[in-house]
């Protein structure tokens, strides 16, 4: 068969895969993508390819030898990075590791190469939580390889999930190997639900909500509602700021603008600034991540 690397659109193979990088055979992805391998550093790190290498004689002839693997090719690409002993690249993310090493057993990837790459990844991710795309995988990578204290900073990010989502949970699970990984972001869901009682009390509602919107029990009751489903959402930010105790609940604005109805009498005369300083350290004390 003639030595001709295919590359489908969307895909470039890049050294040390590509044909003119070292090698003794092709792997071939299911889209017809090919890297160039060699079969010393393939049967030396994966039981999978020394059992599919191990009767191959060596040759020298221009017409390397194909190999067909099961697997597309970003994930094959993954999978030759892990196990050659070369640098880890930034096209590494979250899902790509994640389903990497559901193929750990598969492909019989020692658990150091793959820690490897794991780690760098993690920790790539934790320099800059505003570009972080993946936080649910990164926090189950972090959980199956024992990385305690950043599969706590990832479950910061995870505040806007829907982990009653059984597609989620699931998903969570099976990329963490524990359930216990799921089980701890539902204990900080729970505990931040109990926690926004005293986030709310920090505006002292009983003392500033005007007369009008605190006729009856019921509207009341209605009026905090609003204030606590403003506060909660107010809080899914990874690292929530607070300049200000009124705004930061959506009590100002007009219009649409407004997160919670209320009126001009609503807080007339409150100390925006004790309210702010009471709301900030309750704000510190709100359970943000998970324990381990």
């Amino acid at each position: 068969m003639a030595d001709s690397p295919i590359f489908p659109p969307g895909f470039a193979v890049l050294p040390p895969f590509d044909p003119d990088s070292p090698g003794d055979c092709y792997l071939e992805a299911l889209d017809g993508t090919r890297f160039k391998a060699l079969r010393h550093v393939l049967v030396h790190t994966s039981p999978y390819f020394e059992t599919l290498l191990r009767d191959l004689s060596p040759s020298n002839s221009p017409n390397l030898p194909i190999f067909k693997i099961d697997e597309e090719a970003r994930l094959l690409h993954a999978l030759l990075v892990v196990l050659y002993p070369v640098h880890t690249p930034d096209f590494l993310d979250g899902p790509l590791l994640v389903e990497l090493a559901s193929r750990q057993e598969k492909f019989g990837i020692a658990e150091n190469a793959l820690m490897l790459a794991v780690a760098k990844v993690l920790g790539l991710n934790t320099d800059d939580p505003s570009s972080v795309e993946h936080p649910l995988e990164l926090y189950a990578l972090s959980w199956r390889f024992g990385y305690p204290r950043e599969s706590c900073y990832f479950s910061r990010l995870t505040h806007s999930i829907d982990l009653l989502d059984e597609g989620i949970a699931e998903r969570l699970v099976r990329s963490s190997g524990r359930f216990n990984a799921y089980i701890a972001l539902v204990d900080m869901c729970q505990q931040q639900e109990v926690a926004l009682d005293g986030i709310v009390e920090c505006l002292e509602p009983r003392k500033y909500i005007c007369g009008s919107h605190s006729a009856s029990d019921t509207m009341f009751a209605a009026t905090v509602s609003m204030i606590k489903t403003a506060a909660r959402n107010a809080l899914l930010a990874p690292f929530p700021l607070c300049e200000d105790a009124i705004s930061f609940f959506g009590l100002q604005g007009s219009g649409t603008d407004r997160v919670v109805t209320w009126c001009s009498t609503c807080y007339q005369g409150a100390d925006s600034n004790r309210l702010t300083r009471n709301l900030r350290a309750a704000i510190s004390k709100y359970p943000q991540t998970t324990t381990m």
